[in-house]
């Protein structure tokens, strides 16, 4: 169409009247037709000029975002400056850090709607066929967030059950062996009527033993389930990786096992908690350690897969029995006899849903495991790293 209208302008001089009044109406009806499609999407579109002035308001958008009542002189609020229509600073504010480039990490705001909150996500796109305008486009993102939260409890409430039956059975057999040592002493006192201070102590050391092997369970137990204070930022990853391989150099050198990092270039920055993600790289270099108990080597790598950023921890060790893979992130579960806790695992795959991110592994025996660590890329990075944010620089593309 933009090619017919050109030909059509390099001859109006040519034109009569009756064709340009045609080309007028076909414009007019294609510009119909492109605001009945924007009117039918479920997003809320704002067309605004370089100038901050409003071109454009599609009719969802009054239910999505306050905006201000329009000015009694227009119907609507084309010809409005965008700050008179938005009626929230933190959404303005947005905008404005999108069109600066700053790329603010939060993208959505709530939004009180009668006795619901509504949850909107919002995106600034600039393009060359704007012609210097830009578009401000919400999407309601409640129901969608509603469903993660619920999916997210869903999981908890499960692994939460999965638990605490493993520490029901964990539990009974510290309690089975002081029952067995308190019938002990009870035969005994009937029998002799007293106890020597040898006996006496052979068999409360054995109670002191099992109770605090309880203790362990509980204390353990409430450390896995309680809910965890995870505060996630947008930062590299890199320096994290570092700071905990210097920590635990000194200790893996002891054990004559050698710690290397693979760092691609393409990385783009996560949101994750640093203090966490260090007990979870520290769980796993421990363990790989243990699997390489006449020494080895150990390799963090960082890589880029699809629309997650993955932490890699590969070992050299014994490798893991394939029967044990499926049950090693189960509460409890250990192959280190009395020297595990069985929780180290699940506390990792705690840590990893707590960021939204997941974690696998891959293992053959006599020749290594890997643990991969899955984050999320944001959609701000996404879009940096297919090079939609070069309309900062006038390339015309999308900006978050």
């Amino acid at each position: 169409m933009n090619r017919f209208v050109n030909k059509a302008l390099a001859k109006i001089g040519q034109l009569d009247q009756k064709q340009v009044i045609a080309i007028i109406k076909d414009l007019n009806s294609d510009e119909e037709k492109l605001e009945a499609a924007i009117e039918a999407m479920q997003e809320g579109v704002i067309l605004v000029s370089s100038g901050h002035e409003v071109e454009f308001v599609s009719q969802n958008c009054r239910t999505l975002i306050p905006l201000f009542a329009p000015s009694h002189k227009r119907p609507g609020w084309e010809g409005m400056m965008l700050d008179d229509v938005i009626d929230s600073k933190e959404v303005l504010s947005y905008v404005d850090a999108c069109l600066r480039g700053s790329r603010p990490v939060k993208d959505e705001f709530d939004f009180p709607w009668g006795e619901t909150i509504k949850t909107i996500r919002v995106r600034v796109v600039r393009t060359d066929a704007l012609l210097g305008s830009f578009l401000v486009i919400l999407d309601d993102v409640t129901e969608d967030n509603q469903k993660e939260a619920k999916l997210h409890q869903s999981e908890y409430l499960a692994s939460m059950t999965t638990m605490a039956a493993s520490v029901a059975h964990e539990i009974k057999n510290p309690l089975a062996g002081m029952k067995i040592y308190l019938d002990l002493m009870s035969r005994k006192l009937k029998k002799d009527g007293s106890m020597t201070q040898e006996q006496s102590k052979q068999y409360l050391d054995v109670l002191y033993e099992e109770i605090d092997r309880l203790n362990s369970i509980v204390v353990d137990y409430l450390f896995a389930v309680r809910p965890m204070n995870v505060v996630l930022r947008l930062q590299d990853l890199e320096p994290t990786i570092n700071e905990t391989v210097e920590f635990v150099r000194p200790e893996l050198s002891q054990h004559k096992v050698r710690i290397h990092t693979s760092f691609s270039s393409s990385v783009t920055r996560v949101e994750y908690d640093a203090e966490k993600i260090k007990q979870v790289l520290l769980n796993l270099v421990r363990n790989a350690m243990a699997a390489m108990p006449g020494g080895g080597d150990i390799t963090l790598s960082l890589d880029l897969d699809g629309d997650s950023v993955v932490l890699g921890v590969e070992d050299t060790g014994t490798g893991i029995k394939p029967e044990h893979l499926g049950k090693i992130f189960e509460p409890y579960f250990t192959t280190k006899g009395d020297k595990g806790t069985g929780l180290g695992l699940t506390i990792v795959y705690k840590i990893m849903k707590e960021h939204h991110g997941d974690v696998t592994v891959s293992s053959k025996v006599g020749e290594g495991t890997t643990f991969r660590l899955f984050f999320p890329v944001p959609e701000a990075e996404r879009l940096r790293l297919t090079g939609l944010d070069k309309n900062i620089d006038g390339s015309g593309e999308e900006v978050r």
